[in-house]
């Protein structure tokens, strides 16, 4: 049971619009099967659930990312007709047996690539059945089509080979039959038919007398006769005895089939409750490809998100070009209580939904539409009062349908809670609604509750610079243009700008100067100096992101210049190399060419025998002191055993199982061969060719 269930926690999934989610994730489904587990989906019962939940989620995204996915083909959600037949009110067939093999089948090897995964992933699979046993069963029994086997039982093969036996005895008559030229006048064709199971010739209405036989049908305009001849009634009788014998036999084989389901009841449901949460896990990962991230749960530590998005948006046909103004906020650390205030249209109620609905994902295991590093305290309650609506079935205002759901949330405030509170104070007298407003949030401020609260009420502005662990934050609005930025600032209160906003969106000119001149004069120092602020702020956010736009395309052209620079270093390695090589084997060559002659003339009496053997001291010297010969002598004098080398002289690699280096040679093996190899036939470096 997910704690959304457990009514000792109270996670307002309706208001933060949960159902975003889900529809999110349907999408990604891969089978009908995981629309429960996303049914179901909500917050888990503990932060080290949700903490597997969302490792196994990124160990299945990184297996995705290889063009690795589930084994989930074939599997049809089958509960509609299993649940009554545990329950003894369906009668199962062979079409229902071929979908739960296809279902199982497909749970099974689920189980068996999870178990090879990573360590998250064999966690995940830790409490699914081993369905391979029934699942071998069920594939004796029927093929997917829904078609029974003959394996499913020997008398069922051996009934069938009595049915193809009769068959080739009933077309052999019929054949005879057919061979008689006088008969063949009376037919309308000459192919036989089947009419309610018999064999029957085609024969024309006027020739009824002229053909002997049972009379089984008549065509639509009674022009043909549907005859069974008499040479092949009998056999006939033994075809369809056969036949019943077979549907017979096939009962007995689905019975048994049934009664294995039933024996095996907790297993099946176990199997077709894994493929749905499998493939609720590989939608999950599937989010990770369109810019959500793994975010991190504590049970004590602050919310930090940055880059944050409403999941709708991602769910938008036109999300690849819409701009979004991404969120960035923290609570706990050091304020708990964020108070936010700004214009209408400014985007408030879009900054609690985010924040609220994000940190339903995380707690509920699923990534979240956030930049790397989001982390998010396992809350026990998130609690929200968004939307105006009245409570019309109890006979209440807007007022106090809002007052009844505030009542809610601060039952639910703790140091452990999420409360989210959208236009605190409206819908009643201004004045009322400030004092109201203002002991709603001292009490989340007691009760140490991580809140978010978003209001015009002026008196709340000031409430933040009052007490400790409360912060200002306001909705950018862009006063040359009269235009909402719909980005968050932190530590400055906003201005509501409602009669601007007012005399954009078409409200008359003169309605709107008479409310100016209604309004009055009044000391707008404050009004100016959050306006200063705001530009400035938006002036240093401009600097910085241009800043940061500067460095990362000085660090992605260093990155580029430090590739070039080992290319260019391992192309100047492997050229210089391939001339070792090059003069190696010349020299060597040289010195073969050289060997028998130089041998031969070694022996000579007086000064040839002496310059012989100078010449090939001369040669064997230039030979060792090659770069690639000092190379290889060093390369060889450092291998171990359990080393990989390559042999050039067959051109493929072995392993080194012993090194001599007194006689200079090494013992290698190459598939269960050993042999002795002097270092001059041993190399580091395979060819590019190689």
């Amino acid at each position: 049971m997910t704690a959304a269930n457990d009514p000792a926690r109270a996670y307002d999934l309706e208001a933060l619009e949960f159902h975003v989610v889900r529809a999110l994730l349907t999408e990604r489904l891969a089978t009908p099967v995981g629309r429960s587990a996303v049914a179901a989906l909500g917050p888990l019962a503990s932060a080290e659930a949700a903490a597997r939940r969302l490792e196994a989620t990124a160990a299945l995204a990184a297996r995705l990312a290889e063009r690795t996915e589930l084994p989930l083909a074939g599997a049809v959600d089958v509960r509609s007709w299993l649940l009554p037949f545990l329950g003894g009110e369906h009668v199962v067939q062979a079409k229902d047996l071929a979908d739960c093999k296809r279902l199982l089948r497909a749970a099974e090897r689920c189980r068996v690539w999870f178990r090879a995964g990573a360590p998250s992933l064999c966690e995940f699979a830790a409490d699914a059945p081993d369905l391979g046993d029934l699942v071998h069963d069920l594939e004796q029994i029927v093929d997917d089509r829904g078609e029974v086997l003959d394996s499913a039982s020997r008398k069922l093969a051996d009934v069938r080979r009595e049915i193809e036996q009769a068959k080739a005895q009933v077309d052999a008559i019929l054949a005879s039959v057919l061979a008689s030229a006088e008969l063949r006048k009376h037919l309308q064709a000459p192919e036989p038919v089947w009419r309610h199971g018999r064999p029957a010739l085609q024969v024309k209405a006027d020739s009824r007398n002229k053909v002997g036989g049972v009379l089984h049908d008549r065509s639509a305009t009674g022009a043909t006769l549907f005859v069974e001849p008499e040479a092949v009634i009998e056999a006939a009788d033994r075809l369809a005895d056969a036949q019943v014998a077979e549907r017979r036999e096939v009962n007995v084989v689905l019975a048994g089939a049934a009664r294995g389901l039933r024996q095996s009841d907790r297993e099946v449901l176990a199997g077709v409750e894994f493929v749905a949460v499998a493939d609720l896990l590989q939608a999950q990962a599937r989010l990770l490809a369109g810019g959500f991230t793994i975010p991190r749960i504590v049970t004590d530590g602050p919310l930090r998100i940055v880059g944050a998005r409403h999941p709708l948006l991602s769910m938008r046909r036109d999300a690849a070009t819409v701009q979004v103004v991404p969120l960035a906020v923290a609570l706990g650390d050091p304020h708990h209580l964020l108070v936010v205030t700004g214009p209408n249209t400014g985007g408030k109620t879009v900054v609690l939904k985010t924040i609220g609905l994000l940190a339903l994902m995380a707690i509920s295991g699923v990534p979240v539409p956030a930049n790397e590093g989001a982390q998010f305290p396992f809350f026990g309650a998130v609690q929200a009062d968004i939307g105006d609506e009245q409570a019309i079935t109890q006979n209440l205002s807007t007022f106090s349908s809002h007052v009844q759901r505030i009542a809610r949330c601060l039952q639910h405030a703790s140091a452990r809670a999420l409360v989210l509170l959208d236009e605190l104070g409206a819908g009643t007298d201004p004045e009322e609604g400030s004092v109201l407003g203002y002991a709603v949030l001292e009490a989340l401020l007691a009760a140490r509750a991580f809140a978010v609260v978003t209001t015009h009420l002026g008196r709340l502005k000031d409430f933040a610079y009052r007490h400790e662990g409360a912060e200002n934050g306001s909705m950018a609005f862009d006063g040359a243009t009269l235009r909402p930025l719909y980005r968050l600032d932190l530590g400055i209160p906003g201005n509501s700008h409602a009669l601007d906003i007012a005399s954009r969106v078409g409200m008359p000119t003169a309605v709107v100067a008479r409310a100016r001149e209604l309004l009055g004069k009044r000391d707008r120092t404050l009004d100016n100096l959050i306006e200063r602020v705001q530009v400035a702020r938006r002036d240093a956010e401009a600097d910085r992101q241009k800043t940061a736009d500067l460095s990362r395309a000085v660090a992605e052209q260093k990155t580029q210049l430090d590739g070039r620079l080992a290319d260019a270093v391992r192309k100047e390695t492997w050229l210089q190399e391939e001339a070792d090589g090059v003069v190696e084997t010349e020299l060597r060559r040289a010195h073969a060419a050289l060997q028998e002659p130089v041998t031969a003339l070694q022996s000579a009496p007086g000064v040839h025998g002496e310059r012989a053997r100078a010449l090939k001291g001369i040669v064997d010297g230039l030979l060792k002191q090659a770069a690639l010969h000092r190379r290889r002598m060093a390369f060889c004098y450092a291998l171990k055993k359990g080393d990989q080398v390559f042999l050039p002289r067959w051109r493929r690699l072995a392993g080194v199982h012993k090194v001599d280096r007194v006689r200079e040679q090494v013992t290698v093996e190459y598939g269960n061969v050993k042999m002795d190899v002097p270092f001059e036939d041993v190399s580091w470096l395979q060819p590019l060719g190689g």
